[in-house]
C-alpha cells in the first residue's frame, strides 16, 4: 500500500506547496468502510502550516486530484478521506504484484546495510532439545526477513565447544573405558554418539557428588586440552565432528543454514589480546584474586578472567564480537539468545564501549521468551543435562507421525512417497509456526499436544490455505481460463484483500526492522482467515468467465504472498496435501 500512499502524500506536498514531505507511513485505514479506503490525519500539517488541522483538511479536500485510482476526497473534521475506484484500484494492485513476479515483497530498505545474525548456538555433545527451537527458528526468519528487506546478511552459529565442561567430558571418556569405552564401537560409528556423550557426562556429574578428586581431575583433562595434548585434543575433535554432524540434519529438516559455523574455541587465541585492552585502558582490577571490568554502577561488574587464570565465556564474546566487526564492518549484529541472558549482554556491549568501539552501540540482544517444561507440576526451564529435556527431533519425528496419519485419512490415493513428503511438510511446518506466530519476548509453556494441533491458528492451516489456491489454479487450468487483468474485482471483501496483499513488503520491512518474525506470521493468519471468509460468500470459478478470470488473478496474487510469507518462515508452501 505504501506505493499508492506516497502518491498521495506527493499530491497533498505539491497542492500545499511543500518542498518535501513524507505522509505515506501516517495514513490509516479509516474506522469504517463507510467513511473511505485511505485516512490521512492532519495534524503533522497543521503544526507545519500553522493552520487547524480540519482548515487543511478542506483545503486539500476542495482541490484537484489527478489520480486515476481515485474516486472521491472527503473531509470527517481532521481527517481527510479517501475511496478508490475499485476498478483501477485492482488492476493495478494485482499489476504490481504479478509483474514483482518471484520477487514480489522483496524490499530496498536495507540496501547497503550488513547484519549479522547470531542464533541457535548449541554446545556441543549435547542433543538440540525443544527449548533450542527459539533461538534457532527466530534467528533464521530474522535472517530471511532482513534478506528479503535488501540487507546483506550474514548468519552465525556460536558453537559453545569449549570451558571447563569440556575437561570433565574427557575424564569420564577416560574412567569409563572399562565399562563404555569411547573407541570400542569407536564413537563415529555409534547409532546415537551424542547421546552417548550426554550419558557419559550425567553420569560423571553424578560420581563428583560421591567421589572427592573428580573435579580436579576434569581440571586438569581441560587444562591439557588448552595446551594443546595430542590425546585430549583428538578425542575433543571427534566429539565436536559428531556432534556437528547431529545438528546438521536436524538443521536440515528446519530449513536452517548458516553462513559461519564457528565456536568459542577460535577465540581462545585471542584472549590475550582482549585482556592486553583491558589492561592498556586500566579497565582490569581484581577483586577477590580474579580480575573483572566496572561497567556501570547499575550492574554487577563482569568476570574476565578467575582465580586460576581460566577466561570464561563472556571474555570470548568480547573477542568475537571484535573479529566480527573487524571481518564484516556490520551496521547491526543480533544475538538471538534468551531473555535470561540480558545482563550478560549489556555487561558485554558496555565492555567493548568503555574500550572505545563506536561500533559497540550496534550491538543488540535480540532477546526472546524461553520454553519452559513442565516438572514436577511446575513450569521450568529445560536443561539438556539435567534430564529435563525433551528432544527437539523426538518432537519433528511425532508431528510428522501425526501429519502422516491425517494426510492418509484425506488422501488414501497418495502413494507412499507423496505420503512421505507432505507429512514431512506438515509436521515440521506445525512445529516451526507454533512457536513462531507468538511476540519473541513471551515465554512459550512446551505442551506437545497444542503444539501438535492442526486446527486453529496453526501452520498447517496456512499450508491447506495455500493448497486452496494451488487447487484453483490447477482447475482454471483445466478448464483453459486465463487468468484477466482484475478491473472487475470491485466486491468490498476484494478491496480488503487486495489492501491485505500489498501490505506485505511493508510488514516484511517491519518485521525485519523490528527483528520480530511475529508480525509476519500474524499478517500471514489475517490473510488466510480474510481469503477463507471470502471464498465461504463468492464462488472464484463461476459462470461468468470475466469474472472468474479476475478472480483466478486475485488467488494467483494471494498463493505468491502466503507462498513467500511461508518460506520466510522455513515452512514448506504446499501445493497438495
Amino acid at each position: 500500500m505504501r506505493h499508492f500512499r506516497q502518491q498521495i502524500g506527493d499530491r497533498v506536498a505539491s497542492i500545499l506547496d511543500l518542498t518535501s514531505t513524507d505522509l505515506a507511513d501516517s495514513m490509516t485505514d479509516p474506522p469504517s468502510q463507510d467513511l473511505g479506503d485511505l485516512s490521512l490525519p492532519c495534524f503533522q500539517l497543521a503544526k507545519q502550516l500553522k493552520k487547524s488541522p480540519p482548515e487543511i483538511a478542506t483545503q486539500l479536500a476542495q482541490a484537484s486530484w489527478d489520480l486515476p485510482w481515485l474516486q472521491s476526497v472527503d473531509t470527517a473534521g481532521p481527517y481527510l478521506n479517501f475511496k478508490v475506484n475499485r476498478s483501477e484500484f485492482a488492476r493495478l494492485a494485482v499489476e504490481r504484484v504479478l509483474q514483482a513476479g518471484e520477487g514480489w515483497g522483496r524490499g530496498e530498505s536495507g540496501q547497503g546495510q550488513t547484519v549479522i545474525v547470531e542464533y541457535s548456538s548449541p554446545n556441543i555433545a549435547k542433543q538440540l532439545a525443544v527449548h533450542h527451537l527459539r533461538s534457532t527458528m527466530l534467528g533464521q526468519a530474522m535472517a530471511n526477513l532482513l534478506r528479503w528487506a535488501g540487507h546483506t546478511v550474514i548468519s552465525w552459529n556460536h558453537l559453545g565447544d569449549w570451558g571447563t565442561g569440556f575437561g570433565k567430558l574427557l575424564a569420564a571418556w577416560e574412567k569409563y573405558r572399562s565399562t563404555d569405552d569411547l573407541d570400542s564401537p569407536p564413537l563415529e560409528k555409534r547409532e546415537d554418539p551424542v547421546s552417548d556423550l550426554n550419558a557419559l557426562y550425567v553420569r560423571f556429574n553424578q560420581s563428583c557428588q560421591e567421589e572427592e578428586g573428580l573435579d580436579s581431575i576434569a581440571r586438569e583433562w581441560f587444562r591439557k586440552l588448552e595446551a594443546g595434548d595430542p590425546l585430549a585434543v583428538s578425542r575433543w575433535k571427534r566429539i565436536r565432528a559428531v556432534s556437528l554432524h547431529k545438528f546438521d540434519s536436524i538443521y536440515q529438516r528446519l530449513g536452517v543454514s548458516f553462513d559461519k559455523t564457528i565456536g568459542e574455541s577460535h577465540y581462545e587465541q585471542g584472549m590475550e589480546a582482549v585482556i592486553a585492552q583491558l589492561q592498556d585502558k586500566g579497565l582490569l582490577v581484581e577483586s577477590d584474586g580474579a580480575e573483572v571490568v566496572h561497567v556501570t554502577d547499575q550492574m554487577p561488574p563482569m568476570l574476565i578472567r578467575k582465580q586460576d587464570g581460566a577466561t570464561l565465556y563472556g571474555t570470548r564474546d568480547l573477542a568475537s564480537a571484535m573479529e566480527r566487526h573487524k571481518l564484516y564492518p556490520f551496521d547491526r549484529c543480533l544475538y538471538v539468545v534468551d531473555a535470561g541472558q540480558g545482563l550478560h549482554f549489556k555487561q558485554v556491549f558496555g565492555v567493548l564501549k568503555l574500550l572505545g568501539h563506536e561500533w559497540a552501540s550496534h550491538l543488540e540482544h535480540a532477546e526472546f521468551g524461553v520454553m519452559r517444561l513442565k516438572v514436577d507440576g511446575a513450569w521450568k526451564k529445560g536443561k539438556t543435562r539435567g534430564g529435563q529435556v525433551v528432544l527437539l527431533e523426538e518432537v519433528l519425528n511425532q508431528a510428522v507421525q501425526l501429519a502422516t496419519r491425517k494426510v492418509q485419512e484425506k488422501n488414501p490415493d497418495l502413494d507412499s512417497q507423496q505420503v512421505e513428503q507432505i507429512s514431512e511438510a506438515v509436521g515440521v511446518g506445525a512445529v516451526i509456526f507454533s512457536d513462531m506466530k507468538a511476540a519473541r519476548r513471551k515465554d512459550v509453556n512446551f505442551e506437545l499436544e497444542k503444539i501438535l494441533a492442526f486446527d486453529g491458528e496453526t501452520g498447517p492451516y496456512l499450508q491447506y490455505t495455500h493448497v486452496r489456491f494451488c487447487s484453483i489454479l490447477r482447475k482454471a487450468a483445466s478448464q483453459g481460463l486465463a487468468a484477466g487483468d482484475g478491473r472487475l474485482l470491485e466486491e468490498a471483501e476484494e478491496l480488503v484483500l487486495l489492501k491485505r496483499i500489498l501490505r506485505f513488503p511493508e510488514v516484511v520491512a517491519r518485521a525485519a526492522r523490528d527483528a520480530e518474525p511475529s508480525h509476519l506470521s500474524q499478517y500471514l493468519l489475517e490473510l488466510a482467515s480474510e481469503f477463507n471468509t471470502y471464498y465461504a460468500q463468492h464462488r472464484v470459478l463461476g459462470d461468468d468467465a470475466s469474472l472468474s478470470s479476475d478472480r483466478l488473478v486475485l488467488v494467483d496474487a494471494l498463493k505468491k504472498t502466503l507462498g513467500r510469507g511461508l518460506q520466510l518462515l522455513c515452512i514448506d508452501p504446499l501445493e497438495r496435501m
